[in-house]
């Protein structure tokens, strides 16, 4: 097949940036022809945030560019990853205007927020969810605090979902996670032009190592990643039992803090590809106490790839990837005190050998390279079949 795949890098080089490159080079080695087209968030910078905003509606430039690609290319299918902010859903409409079936990554919230999270001021927030106006965006000034910046961007919502751009431009929409397939649902999309399908991560073969007895957490030190909960679930925690926090943020000083207090919380900065590999596989347990929806987070295939069980957050999305019992736990969404709860059972209750088969497992059955790209490759074949169906 001859894939033209669009996307839209963003501002820092994330899991969204991580996971298009390694499904382009997986389709390329499967013997596919790609050609990309990206457009960088960084240019926000250079042009200011109301004007992104404005290109957000529109962006004649994308337009041309699209078509140029197609003209070219001559794609059978078009992949795009992220329309938003720059990119905008115009190439949509060229797409369709080319006669050339579209699929649609949903990576995030961006049909229903204008800020792609369902968060506001460090809570989750719902009210635009199936509005056909997203009028509170605009309220709260939700893009970048900006109130010309958040009018663009929900015009641009407001607009392309009352059009019909993305029922009549996007044959196929890709959600991570059942729940997101619920929130695209919820705006409008049919159910039966919506699979599930989850981030992948390479495959490090099955774990030749044993874990050195501590729990993990790896991510941003930031407040809705739930890291003040691990903390106030360590004060509580009489067992000797390990934390160590890999990664950085505007929460670092606090978690240094109480390491400084605590023998038994380390903190560490951002490790490369190789260093977390390591980090992963000599934890007993990764924790996830996010308290907002996040996407998909790559540490869950990541982790599971080297039998590492985890502990999750209720908070929905992701937190329900996790089996408690087969895979790791849940608990309590803000609640020290059942993740203190959690923490306990997993060290001194549970078959720690047995869970981290069974992340294996999970691993190689829903999140390995091949199954996923056995998956798209049959996802495009048949948005492919029905859109000649209805030439």
């Amino acid at each position: 097949m001859r894939i033209l795949q669009l996307h839209n890098k963003q501002y820092a080089r994330g899991g969204v940036d991580i996971e298009h490159e390694r499904e382009r080079d997986g389709l390329i080695a499967r013997g596919h022809e790609v050609d990309t087209m990206l457009i960088d968030n960084r240019e926000v910078e250079r042009i200011g945030s109301v004007r992104a905003a404005l290109k957000a509606v529109w962006n004649h430039e994308a337009v041309v560019e699209t078509n140029r690609r197609i003209s070219e290319f001559r794609p059978d299918i078009i992949h795009v990853h992220t329309p938003f902010p720059i990119m905008s859903p115009s190439v949509f409409v060229a797409a369709r205007r080319a006669g050339i079936p579209v699929v649609n990554t949903s990576h995030s919230y961006r049909y229903s927020c204008i800020n792609a999270t369902l968060l506001r001021e460090n809570a989750i927030c719902e009210q635009c969810v199936g509005r056909r106006i997203k009028a509170p965006a605009v309220i709260h000034r939700c893009y970048k605090n900006s109130l010309p910046g958040s009018l663009a961007m929900a015009t641009s919502l407001t607009l392309h979902h009352n059009v019909g751009t993305f029922t009549r431009g996007i044959d196929r929409f890709i959600a991570l996670t059942p729940f997101m397939r619920e929130k695209l649902i919820a705006e409008g999309i049919p159910a039966d032009r919506i699979s599930v399908l989850p981030n992948a991560a390479p495959d490090p073969g099955p774990p030749a190592q044993q874990p050195r007895g501590f729990a993990a957490y790896l991510g941003r030190f930031i407040e809705e990643k739930g890291i003040r909960t691990i903390l106030r679930a360590w004060t509580q925690m009489e067992a000797d039992i390990r934390i160590t926090f890999v990664g950085d943020g505007v929460l670092r000083g606090e978690i240094e803090a109480a390491a400084a207090r605590d023998p038994r919380i380390t903190v560490l900065s951002w490790m490369d590809s190789e260093g977390v590999a390591r980090f992963l596989a000599d934890a007993e347990v990764v924790l996830m106490p996010s308290e907002w929806f996040e996407g998909l987070p790559l540490l869950i295939p990541e982790s599971f790839s080297i039998g590492t069980p985890i502990i999750a957050s209720d908070v929905g999305n992701f937190s329900d990837l996790i089996d408690p019992g087969r895979t790791g736990d849940r608990f309590r969404s803000g609640d020290a005190t059942d993740l203190v709860r959690a923490v306990r059972w997993f060290f001194e209750e549970a078959d720690r050998a047995a869970l981290r088969r069974n992340a294996r497992a999970e691993y190689e059955m829903n999140y390995s390279p091949e199954r996923q790209l056995d998956a798209l490759e049959g996802i495009y074949r048949e948005v492919i079949a029905a859109h000649r169906g209805r030439s």
